[in-house]
């Protein structure tokens, strides 16, 4: 794809469009009557199109002399009979298309004999279903007709305004105009659907969830997540819910986790089945924060669009802040500030890179775009707004929102847009603080030193580049770092603001004992405390909330994985957390130790470390046990599964993996397991399990694919840990098999290329089959397992693993490649180093944990 753009002065007002949709032979036929205006005469009109058959043109009445093709910019050049001068103009097209099954544009999708129609346009897919304007600022008016077959559901943005028999088993259904959207947001599917009951909020909007056959009682708790969320984002926007209807739709193949049409936003199946009596509390709160964001895009994205894709962040950063304001809300007995804390690491990883990128920054078309939907663009985004919002105050801020949704409403808008109104409701020079934070990227890594005063601490500051190789060439960026101070006096513990607007800076604490840099983890920095500030703060811990807990193990791992201290330090304040009980902390500490256990381990040391990791969770199996109780907490219930895989897997309990194998050979007999354990128990159970177990991990599948999503991706998932080097490579065939959706291959992939026993042969499978199953798929699904392979440390993988790499440098993974190659370098370099400094380290440790 080249750099092309639609010129400015033919602008789309209305598009009357309709699918003749034949899911047996997987065809489209299609007609568009396209309302226009010209700002100056035109000898020809250029719109999008991408594998579509154009079979007529008529301009305002008059049928057109030709078309062209062009299949670099994805155009069709309509050539009119006579000029069109300047005003008001009738484009009508007819054309014929696929039903492709690359999950993008107009799509299939098929669950056993059940054939779906669905449509995914974002980034720029619409014009592989009709002719269109395909680019965000040209919002437009749709009315759309749908003819299928009359045993089947039709589904769109709007209403169905009409439905009439055409004869031969076939029904056109008509659907009311859209309000102004942009072409990435129309939506429809045909379907053997079934609806849950309709619900209202208390504003009377409809609220449904569509869903495959046999699925629908399941999906009521996904229903109501819509009218809650919903009910939450009204008075908080200040704008009522801007569409007619509120439909939530489970396709059986989307690539993406949900799409936020308006009026019918579009789902993987799990997301939307996760019922409370099968669903274990982690899938739930991954259910309402995922639909919380969607219905968030219905005013950030949908009511307010981006003008171009290098302001992608507007709608994803705002969707996934105020999405989790919204989840944690609703939800207190949650603790969900945690969660979003937790999640941040995906960010500070990627955004520690020479090749990531900013969080606003020029996309020259939508191949480049495509390779933004990461962390920075959400995750960063997030975290960097909510980092102003406690700046500037959570009221001033929620009033800047409102001037800018309503000032924006059904148009098209920047950051620059955004700074303005959230200036003019807090009367800051918020444009000031934001512009480093979203123009440039990275984030500061914050030096602390702290000398004792007479009264207190004295702490310096310097703040440099955050780099994950410790080789490269640091910058001359300076950010202003809001930061909330901690520190404990005898009176008790004391939050206070400060700002470092330059490289250095220093602060008094008056009566300070210990401190902390980042209170709240409201902060978007990492940090790295001298040795008087390490000592001072380790008697303290207790005095830290979670998330200040969550915000310390993460900067101290950053540190270590980015060779700025070494693993001992890591260690040491492992050691210091025995008998830390909170969920999150102890599921953060879970992944970093996981992390050791694959890539720097030996089996010199493995003995000593899995004795640590043991003397750490197993109090806590101790303590939860592993039946569910009905007085258990969400918490709980969330930590009794991560310990188990903690100690199953990570520390390699027998006991536990014959529990847990037990407890699998009686729910595969009939009694069933808890949602809350089911999921690590059959996990930690599969690890030594044989090819009988395999089979049957294959074999429930199937027996559950149509009745329990939750119980089929439960068993999917644990295909990866077999142990056995014949049933790895028997995973890493079956992944690209009928077995497995095409849609999960990429979760199943990048998962085992990560993990010590099923790295290798995964990797072969993947090299062996790049050209013809990798290479064709969506561009999400090849970015994915792009950077899985950077997680492919062992020495002798490093050298082909980068050529690869190397070749993958183009179009749509360009970006995507360079990070991985980058990924890797400082990966493989990070493991080798603390592998060596392992031994001693843990005997270190494991001393200290022993007293």
């Amino acid at each position: 794809m080249n750099d092309f753009r639609l010129v400015k002065d033919v602008r789309p007002k209305r598009y009357e469009l309709r699918f003749d949709l034949d899911i047996e032979k997987w065809s489209s036929q299609g007609t568009a009557r396209i309302e226009l205006t010209t700002a100056r005469a035109q000898r020809e009109i250029v719109l999008h199109s991408l594998d579509l058959k154009v079979t007529r043109a008529i301009v305002d009445g008059t049928a057109a002399t030709g078309w062209t093709y062009d299949s670099e910019s994805q155009t069709v050049t309509i050539a009119p009979a006579s000029q069109v001068a300047p005003g008001a103009h009738v484009l009508e097209l007819t054309w014929d298309g696929d039903i492709k099954d690359d999950l993008r544009g107009l799509y299939r999708s098929v669950r056993g004999e059940e054939h779906y129609a669905a449509t995914q346009f974002e980034e720029a897919s619409a014009r592989a279903a009709f002719p269109c304007f395909d680019e965000p600022e040209f919002k437009a008016r749709f009315s759309v007709e749908l003819v299928h077959d009359a045993a089947l559901v039709a589904i769109a943005n709007a209403p169905i305004e009409e439905q009439k028999d055409l004869g031969g088993g076939r029904l056109l259904t008509r659907f009311k105009e859209m309000p102004p959207i942009s072409t990435y947001l129309v939506a429809f599917t045909v379907g053997p659907y079934e609806a849950t009951p309709e619900a209202r909020t208390s504003t009377g909007v409809p609220v449904r969830v569509w869903i495959s056959p046999g699925l629908a009682e399941s999906a009521v708790y996904a229903r109501d997540v819509h009218v809650r969320s919903l009910e939450w984002l009204e008075p908080y926007t200040a704008i009522p819910y801007p569409y007619a209807k509120c439909d939530g739709i489970g396709i059986p193949d989307f690539s993406a986790g949900a799409m936020e049409n308006p009026g019918a936003i579009t789902y993987r199946t799990r997301t939307l089945s996760a019922d409370k009596r099968t669903a274990s509390v982690a899938v739930l709160k991954g259910a309402f924060s995922t639909i919380a964001h969607e219905l968030t895009h219905m005013w950030w994205g949908d009511l307010v669009t981006m003008a171009w894709w290098n302001d992608l962040w507007l709608n994803e950063s705002f969707a996934s802040f105020v999405g989790d304001k919204c989840t944690m809300a609703l939800n207190p007995e949650w603790g969900f500030d945690r969660d979003i804390v937790q999640q941040a690491a995906s960010a500070f990883s990627l955004d520690s890179l020479l090749s990531t990128h900013a969080i606003s920054m020029d996309a020259k078309n939508v191949e480049e775009a495509s390779q933004r939907f990461d962390a920075v663009s959400y995750i960063k985004g997030q975290l960097v707004l909510r980092m102003i919002e406690g700046w500037v105050g959570e009221a001033a801020f929620r009033d800047g929102v409102r001037i800018y949704l309503k000032r924006h409403r059904e148009a098209n808008a920047t950051a620059d847009d955004f700074w303005r109104a959230l200036a003019e409701a807090s009367g800051s020079d918020v444009a000031g603080l934001a512009h480093t934070w979203i123009r440039e990227p990275g984030h500061p890594l914050v030096r602390c030193t702290a000398s004792q005063t007479a009264d207190g601490l004295e702490i310096r500051f310097r703040q440099e580049r955050m780099l994950a190789d410790p080789d490269a060439k640091q910058t001359d960026q300076v950010w202003p770092v809001p930061m909330v101070l901690v520190y404990g006096t005898a009176s008790g513990v004391v939050r206070e603001r400060y700002r470092l607007d330059s490289r250095e800076g220093n602060v008094k604490l008056a009566g300070a004992r210990w401190w902390s840099p980042n209170g709240g983890a409201q902060g978007f920095f990492r940090y790295a405390l001298d040795e008087r500030s390490v000592t001072l703060l380790a008697g303290a811990l207790g005095a830290l909330i979670p998330v200040e807990r969550l915000d310390l193990l993460g900067c101290t791992w950053a540190l270590v994985r980015a060779r700025k201290i070494g693993v001992g330090a890591f260690l040491e304040l492992v050691a210091s957390l025995r008998g830390e009980s909170d969920r999150a902390v102890l599921q953060t500490l879970s992944a970093m130790l996981e992390w050791l256990n694959d890539n720097a381990v030996s089996d010199a040391t493995r003995p000593a470390f899995e004795k640590l990791v043991d003397s750490i969770y197993r109090p806590q199996l101790e303590a939860v046990g592993w039946d569910v109780r009905s007085d258990d907490s969400p918490d709980e219930r969330e930590k009794r599964s991560l310990v188990i895989v903690a100690l199953g897997h990570t520390a390699a309990a027998a006991d536990v993996r014959a529990e847990a194998r037990r407890r699998l050979d009686a729910h595969l007999a009939g009694a069933r397991m808890s949602p809350d354990i089911a999921g690590a128990t059959i996990a930690v159970a599969a690890r030594e399990g044989d090819g009988a177990l395999f089979d049957t991990f294959l074999r429930r599948m199937k027996e559950v694919e149509k009745t329990d999503a939750q119980e089929e991706a439960r068993f999917k998932g644990a295909l990866t840990e077999f142990a056995d080097p014949d049933l790895v490579r028997r995973f890493a065939e079956t992944v690209f098999s009928d077995a497995i959706r095409v849609q999960d291959r990429y979760l199943l992939i990048e998962k085992a290329l990560g993990q010590r026993h099923a790295r290798a042969a995964t990797w072969q499978e993947v090299r062996a089959r790049w050209d013809t199953e990798i290479a064709p798929l969506d561009p999400t699904s090849k970015q994915r397992i792009i950077t899985g392979t950077s997680q492919l440390t062992p020495k002798d993988l490093v050298p082909e693993v980068n050529a690869f790499l190397e070749g993958q440098r183009t179009g749509e993974t360009q970006e995507t490649a360079a990070q991985a190659i980058e990924r890797l370098r400082t990966a493989a370099a990070s493991a080798e180093r603390i592998a060596a400094d392992l031994p001693s380290a843990l005997e270190r440790a494991t001393a200290r944990v022993a007293v």
